[in-house]
This record gives structure tokens, sequence and C-alpha cells, in this order.
């Protein structure tokens, strides 16, 4: 394959009442993914949302977009996504975008915030700086616990935004949150 930037996969579900009792479901889609390892997956992170427990993110760090692409070529893909689908209550959101700087030290933080965020407008590009410029403010800030922060422009659609923050503990990320 052609050299070409890391991308994120981004995938976001509400679980079933099932899949929350019986971790395993889950884990095992977790393992198929990881058989990508050799074939261009770079990491898998996951996580529930602390408002929301059944608000599942699951995050794949992929080599290329290429190497995504080839996942989903796969002749059993079509069988994980029903499977994946079947653990969910809602429609599965599943985004792709080059992030900038170290994603992974966001997710690797004990907290991660993930926003996605849409842009409106005839200048997409310039509403994503504004965007963009207010999360190079707060890296600058540097406030308690924060860990870093990246973000990008999602590549199925470039009107949607994706943010990562890593933060050590809920209350570091609402001191600020709530400034």
């Amino acid at each position: 394959m052609a050299h070409e930037d890391p991308i994120v996969e981004v995938i976001q579900f509400v679980s079933t009442e099932q899949c929350l009792a019986n971790p395993s479901l889950f884990q095992a889609l977790r393992d198929v993914v990881q058989g990508w390892q050799e074939k261009g997956l770079k990491g898998q992170y996951w996580g529930a949302t602390v408002v929301k427990p059944n608000n599942i993110y699951w995050v794949l760090f992929w080599q290329s977009r290429a190497h995504a692409a080839a996942f989903a070529a796969d002749p059993l893909y079509p069988e994980f996504v029903q499977r994946r689908q079947s653990l969910a209550t809602t429609a599965v959101r599943d985004l792709y975008a080059p992030l900038s700087g170290n994603p992974q030290l966001c997710v690797e933080a004990p907290i991660t915030e993930v926003d996605f965020y849409k842009v409106h407008g005839a200048c997409i590009e310039e509403e994503h700086e504004i965007g963009h410029s207010a999360m190079h403010h707060l890296r600058s800030l540097q406030p308690q616990g924060f860990t870093g922060s990246s973000y990008g422009v999602v590549h199925e659609d470039p009107s949607i935004g994706v943010y990562f923050a890593g933060w050590n503990s809920v209350e570091d990320h609402m001191r600020i949150a709530i400034k």
C-alpha cells in the first residue's frame, strides 16, 4: 500500500442491556479487530461515557485509510457489522478522521473527552480553523489535569469534525468546562 497518514476510526453506539450484562459479547468483536494487528491496526481503545454508561466509544488506530478499507473489504466484515449492530439500540456511528498531534495520548488518559461538531456555511475550512484555534487556546492554558488534545475533519463528511482531549479526572475536565 502506498504511504498514507494514519487514520482514526471512531465507533459510537448505545449498547443493549445484554451487551452491558455480558461483556464477552463486545470482547469477541474486539478480538476480531485485534486479529488485524498484523494488517495495519495500530491499537484499539474503548470506554463508556461517565454520564450515560451505555454510550460506548470504540477508537481504532489504523496505519492508513487503505488499511481500514481493507478490513471493511474482508469477506467476514458484513458479519462483523451485523454482530456489532446487534449490541446497539441505535444505529452505530462509524467515522474516520486523520487527527492532529498524538491522539493516542488522549485515549490513554484516565478520562477521554470525545466530541463531534458540525460546521455550517460556505467556508467549511475557515469554520474548522476557528474551532481548531479554540482547541489550541485550551492547550496553551495548560489546565490542571489536561494531558493533550487532538482533532481532525471526518473523512466521509468534511462538515464534521472530531475532537479528543485527555484528562486525569472528570473533576479536572469539569473545572475547565464550566468556566
